[in-house]
Parts: structure tokens; sequence; C-alpha cells
């Protein structure tokens, strides 16, 4: 399919709700009538978890089930909570990367499987299953999502969160600040090229008032706008030589990696060379870098987390350094950003259920969720003070992919070069203009 014209905001988000509407259909269907919180007599804790191990965020959960593994190892003989030992199960499904996907693995987590708490770690769960834990009672954690598009497509606000769904993680207005910060601290010609994925975390770096064209408004920026793109659009050719046309040195916006190869080969194509790429969750992973071949020198991206963040484990007391090792030697594989996140989604997950006093009782296990202040392998987790009701702003930072010396073990790695909005995380290098590298 062909990107052609750019994609309005409005049909993206008539085509969002419209399957919002059939997945709500389903979960009102097969849901309970009422919230469901009585205690459930078992020395069996289920946790289900929801991620996407298949399809185009397939990326995100590469360290999925290594760190599933992990958990298990560390629970294997059970969870103490107060005076009694639970054995603990781990149900892991693949939500395909797709909303329906979601809705059907949650589906089955909930209502048949019957699980004590859900997880969620791909953008799709967050809105196909949290109205169906909300209605059936069941103490929902997600994350590695903007917290934006997380109260706002589910209409609620600010100040009334969720009572039962949960998210852990920084907003695209966090993000939004990090990258002015970084343009600003360079010399170009402050216009930027921008191209989004139709998908709601696209829509969200989109806001007008809350994602990066508000940022790009107010840091005296112009904006070259190559509008929304489908998940299977497969030439870019009209955004390209848009932003030549409009001499965007700057290009940024919202793509998954595999979209982001076909646009940058394609501009390589027609010539076009942006002094600066800063393109959300495309430049998150090694793979996607390494994708790029010689052209991912110099990709700039926010950071949620490294190796080299200062924060350790609530449960096993390693430090971010330690379990990236651990995770290369056990897989041979660089490490990844989503690595720290999966850990502490299961730091939040235990803590909830040990704090309760009893796991079996869902409304425990979520009282527990709404008090917790954690640090963790991402750092705090502070839901009690969050200004934000049901979600808990953790940090975020920017940094960017620099080739290593040939004989290194990885041909690219991620240097933190900023931390405007995170004072905790220590900048490493500066950032450079990419035609200051090559």
């Amino acid at each position: 399919m062909r990107a052609g014209k750019p994609i309005g905001r409005a049909v993206s988000r008539r085509q969002f709700m419209s399957t919002a509407a059939r997945i709500g259909a389903v979960a009102a269907a097969s849901a309970f009538p009422a919230p469901n919180i009585a205690r459930a007599e078992s020395n069996t804790i289920k946790i289900g978890h929801l991620t996407s191990k298949s399809g185009v965020r397939a990326a995100f959960s590469e360290p999925a089930d290594w760190s599933v593994k992990q958990m298990r190892e560390l629970l294997k003989d059970g969870l103490k909570v107060g005076s009694k030992t639970y054995s603990v199960e781990i149900l892991t499904r693949d939500t395909q990367s797709t909303a329906v996907g979601a809705s059907e693995a949650g589906n089955a987590l909930v209502l048949r499987d019957k699980v004590d708490l859900l997880l969620g770690d791909d953008a799709d769960s967050h809105y196909a299953v949290g109205d169906l834990c909300d209605i059936n009672g069941l103490p929902f954690v997600s994350t590695m999502t903007q917290w934006e598009p997380f109260i706002f497509t589910r209409k609620s606000t600010p100040e009334k969160g969720y009572p039962w769904s949960f998210l852990f993680f920084w907003g695209a207005s966090d993000v939004m600040r990090n990258y002015v910060a970084l343009w600003d601290s360079l010399t170009t010609n402050k216009t930027a090229g921008t191209l989004y994925f139709d998908h709601p975390v696209g829509q969200a770096f989109a806001d007008p008032k809350l994602g990066l064209p508000a940022g790009l408004n107010a840091g005296g920026y112009k904006i070259v706008d190559g509008g929304f793109f489908k998940g299977d659009a497969d030439d870019f050719s009209n955004q390209i030589n848009a932003f030549k046309a409009g001499g965007a040195q700057i290009l940024t916006g919202f793509m998954a990696p595999p979209q982001f190869v076909t646009f940058w080969n394609q501009a390589a194509q027609l010539g076009y060379r942006p002094e600066i790429a800063t393109i959300a969750a495309a430049f998150l992973f090694p793979s996607g870098i390494e994708a790029l071949g010689d052209r991912g020198d110099g990709m700039t991206t926010e950071i949620w987390w490294t190796p080299n963040v200062p924060f350790k484990s609530s449960l096993t007391g390693e430090t971010a350094k330690q379990v990236a090792a651990k995770w290369q030697s056990d897989t041979g594989k660089q490490w990844t950003q989503p690595l720290g996140y999966f850990h502490a989604e299961f730091e939040v997950a235990l803590a909830a259920l040990k704090n309760s006093g009893d796991p079996k009782d869902r409304a425990a296990v979520r009282n527990a969720i709404q008090t917790m202040n954690l640090d963790t392998l991402v750092g705090p987790v502070n839901f009690k003070d969050s200004k934000i009701k049901s979600v808990a702003v953790t940090e975020v930072a920017m940094g960017q992919w620099r080739r290593q010396k040939p004989d290194s073990k990885f041909k690219y790695d991620l240097a933190i070069t900023l931390n405007p909005t995170a004072p905790h995380i220590q900048v490493e290098e500066k950032t450079k203009l990419l035609s200051q590298l090559g």
C-alpha cells in the first residue's frame, strides 16, 4: 500500500474509535454485570501478561520471554505474603501488535483464566483491555506507552483516572521538552519535517496541544507537515519530496523501526539528507539502527533506560548494568531499552501483591498500587504522589547512537547526550549533527 498523501487526523480518529467500539462491544458482552472483587480461595496467584511477540511492535517485546524466565526462576519457591507462601503462575499471551489480538488475549486471561493481576506492555493492551478490567474489578498495570493516550483515548482525565487500570511511563509532553532542548543545542535552520504512524501513540505525538507541534511552535520552529501514514505504507516519496522542498533540516515524528528503514532508504535514493533525525520508537533498539547499515550513525532518540542509569532492582538488588550484562551473556544480543521496563513491571506487580496483605483480594491489590512509591530498575514509580491519577510518570532523557570501533562487540551504542527532565541520569557525550559524523 502506498503512503500517498498525508492522512488527516480526523480519519484516523474515526477508524480507531470504530475499532475501539467493536472491542468494547465484545468486552461488554463477555464481562460480568458488576465488578467481581470477592476474595478467591487459592494458594496460587495467577499473573496475566500481555505483550506483542509478533507484528509491527515485536521489537519492543524482544526481552519478554527472557524477563519472564527470570521472574519464574525468582518465584520458583513461591511468593511470601505475610505468614503465607503462594505459588505464582505467569501466563504470557501475544497480542500480535493489534487491538483485536489484545482484546482476544485479554478476554481469555480475565474471564477464562481468571488471573489475579494483569500486566500489559504494548499500547494496544491499554485500550483493548482496560475497560474490561475496570468493569470486572481486576487490577491492571501497563507500561511502555505515553500517559496521554492512556488517559484521553478512553475518555478519562488526569484528575479522574480509572478505578482499576494503572500505567507507569512518561508522556509525549515530556518527550517534546527533551526533543526541543536537543534541537536547541545544535545549529540548524529550525525547520522540521514531521511524520506520524497513524496509531494512538502516533496521534499523541502529533497532538497540537501536548505533542511535538506544540513544542516546535513554542520553540520558534517551522513545520513541514508530512501528516499520518498507515502501518503498511511502503512509499514515502510524497513526504520526502515535501521535506526537501521545505528545507527541513530536522526530521522528527513517530515511526516503528521497519517503517523508518523503508523511509530512510527512500530518502537516500531521493537525496534527502537532514542534519538531525529524531524519531520516536524507530531508534529505540540496536536492531533498528543496525538495519540502517552505516547510515544509522547519529540517529537521536528518547532514552527510557540504559545500563548506565543509576537505578537498582527492588527484587534482586541488581544494578541496571548488571541486568544488561546478564541479558547479553545469556542471549548474545545487545541490551535494549524495554529490558528495564519488563523487569520493572514485575517489580510493581510483586510489590503490589506483597503489600496488599492478601494477594487474592483484588481491592487490596488495587489499593496497594494506588499508594505505591517504589524505587525500581527504571527509577521511581510513584503512584501515591502523582498529579495524574492512575499514572506514575517515569524519567526520560535524550541520546544519540554512535558507531563503535571495528573491534567492538556491537556496531552501535547509545550515548546519553541530554537530560532536561531527568536530573538523575548523567550526560555522557554531546549531541552532534549528522554532517559532523560520517
